[in-house]
């Protein structure tokens, strides 16, 4: 009987053993948002850009590494060539956003700015008085990205409020010896396409409606689980979530038909 219990006990550790090598967790101390405004920096970028592979690359990663711990960033990727394309996701990021930009276009919040004047805009957003806050965990299981989540609101509020949370890739091969479909036009050795937008919980860029009537209270949290399949050539090791609260306007002439309210990540970028 000892034996045939240590050898069951033997199976149950093989077996535990075997199921964590397809698990990737991102662990946080809690679960509940803390009432921190950050700010938000969204790309849209393409393979096929010069100026993307340079003055829109250093920008990109100089606003990450001087605002760690207070900036989200997103790289939308278009065009048929590049093989990073989100597709509904760029289209529908970009169509609530004001016009005219080309590529690469920065968006700080909901200003369209230019590259050599992003900080003011940051300091800008990070100086307001948050309204509401996200804070999740996730876990790699398989194929899939689960994301467990908070969202709370400081203040009361009226109005449709959105969370989308997207599933984004760092470190990816965009030198001259990478393959077709992620070299950098003016990329050079070494260069990495980071905070790729992979894919997110919806279709779209600006999530699904967490709010459930005309006014939210002040202290009310709503729970949210989702979970983001993943691509078999997507390194699981790269990948990362980000989160961001959207606002929809009221007015329908708006060119932002979704404004940025708050969004968290778990990244330290240096």
């Amino acid at each position: 009987m000892k034996k045939i219990n240590l050898l069951f006990t033997a199976l149950l550790i093989l077996v535990s053993l075997s199921c964590k090598k397809e698990v990737t967790t991102t662990t946080v101390n809690s679960l509940t948002p803390e009432m921190k405004q950050w700010a938000f920096m969204g790309e849209t970028t393409s393979i096929t850009c010069s100026t993307c592979g340079y003055s829109g690359y250093n920008s990109f990663n100089l606003m990450k590494k001087n605002n760690s711990g207070k900036l989200i960033a997103l790289a939308f990727h278009c065009n048929v060539e590049d093989a990073m394309s989100s597709n509904n996701l760029e289209w529908s990021y970009d169509a609530s956003r004001p016009t005219g930009g080309g590529i690469p276009s920065f968006y700080i919040g909901d200003q369209q700015v230019y590259l050599s004047n992003l900080q003011p805009y940051i300091d800008t957003l990070v100086r307001r008085s948050p309204e509401a806050q996200l804070k999740f965990s996730t876990v790699i299981v398989g194929t899939k990205m689960n994301v467990t989540s908070k969202i709370k609101f400081f203040k009361n509020v009226s109005g449709d409020y959105y969370v989308t949370y997207f599933l984004c890739e760092r470190g990816i091969d965009g030198s001259p010896s990478a393959p077709v479909g992620y070299v950098q036009t003016s990329g050079g050795v070494g260069y990495k396409h980071n905070n790729v937008v992979r894919a997110a919980n919806t279709s779209t860029a600006y999530g699904v409606k967490i709010t459930t009537a005309a006014t939210t209270p002040l202290n009310t949290v709503f729970d949210y689980t989702c979970s983001i399949d993943i691509a078999s050539n997507w390194i699981k090791t790269n990948l990362f979530v980000t989160g961001v609260i959207w606002k929809k306007n009221t007015v329908a002439s708006a060119s932002c038909q979704y404004v940025f309210v708050n969004g968290w990540d778990a990244q330290v970028y240096n």
